[in-house]
């Protein structure tokens, strides 16, 4: 696959999981103002409780669909009828150099932090990860509200809106999108250590709400659950993984021992409300 069409598959998967994310739960999508929207064949992802890069942003500019000032402006109006900044995802060394340059006669500022995004292309399991007193559970619906829980802990937001977002949309991920999503929580000597999400799209298997808890991390377990959740999607004939990391972090290091390689880093423009 070339570079580009592999880009916009992998983008194809996160704003897909976007999507139904935002969705899923259409009362706390209500409560907390999320939405999502396509203008110009840009994805627009909007949390009205929660503008923060994760959960609010434009996703294909310059990648999925050109740089140009018609879709900009559809995505910057689409932000202002909301009365919320518009922020564009930038993915460096795949967007033109123009889209830069357009970005910033129109307003908008680079933000200081990056993703990372990691792909693997594999058509083999990879090898297995042991350690003493883990087991990796996949969630079902009667255990879905642990996973909520759990993937709000994993954020460090537990006891908060956002970590009360979290954990409602997780829950409603994994109660009604069961042909697109597989959430793993890894237990040591049955106590929760931590989750782990799979979202299946065209082609790909994207490895997303991947989290250690503090009191079990140094074993190995999050390589273990980039691992299982490789092996769901090999089963589900998917053969390309993504995975996105906030910059250069343990993560990303643990993401290339499991044979993953980085593709390429998503950057950030925001263009203040007037």
């Amino acid at each position: 696959m070339r570079r580009l069409e592999l880009v916009r598959a992998l983008l194809r998967n996160e704003t897909s999981i976007l999507r139904v994310l935002a969705l899923g739960d259409a009362k706390a999508a209500r409560e907390f103002g999320a939405g999502f929207a396509t203008r110009g064949g840009v994805a627009c992802t909007s949390a009205r409780a929660f503008p923060i890069a994760l959960l609010h942003r434009a996703i294909g500019f310059g990648s999925l669909v050109r740089a140009d000032q018609s879709t900009l402006d559809q995505v910057v109006r689409h932000y202002k009828t909301l009365g919320l900044p518009a922020r564009v995802e930038l993915d460096e060394r795949v967007a033109p150099a123009i889209a830069a340059r357009l970005l910033e006669r129109n307003g908008f500022a680079r933000e200081e932090f990056v993703h990372h995004v990691h792909v693997l292309e594999a058509a083999s399991a990879p090898r297995p990860v042991t350690i003493g007193g883990l087991t990796i559970d996949r969630v079902t619906a009667r255990t879905a509200k642990s996973f909520g829980a759990a993937t709000a802990r994993g954020f460090a937001v537990e006891g908060t809106p956002l970590g009360e977002f979290f954990d409602r949309v997780s829950v409603a991920a994994v109660r009604t999108a069961t042909d697109r999503v597989a959430a793993f929580l890894p237990r040591v000597d049955g106590e929760i250590a931590g989750t782990g999400m799979a979202f299946l799209s065209p082609g790909v298997c994207g490895l997303y709400s991947g989290s250690v808890f503090e009191p079990f991390r140094g074993r190995g377990i999050q390589n273990a659950l980039i691992a299982e959740r490789v092996r769901f999607g090999l089963s589900r004939r998917r053969r390309i993984f993504v995975s996105q990391t906030e910059g250069d972090n343990p993560s990303s290091h643990n993401l290339r021992e499991m044979g993953f390689r980085h593709l390429y880093t998503a950057t950030f423009y925001l263009k203040p409300t007037a």
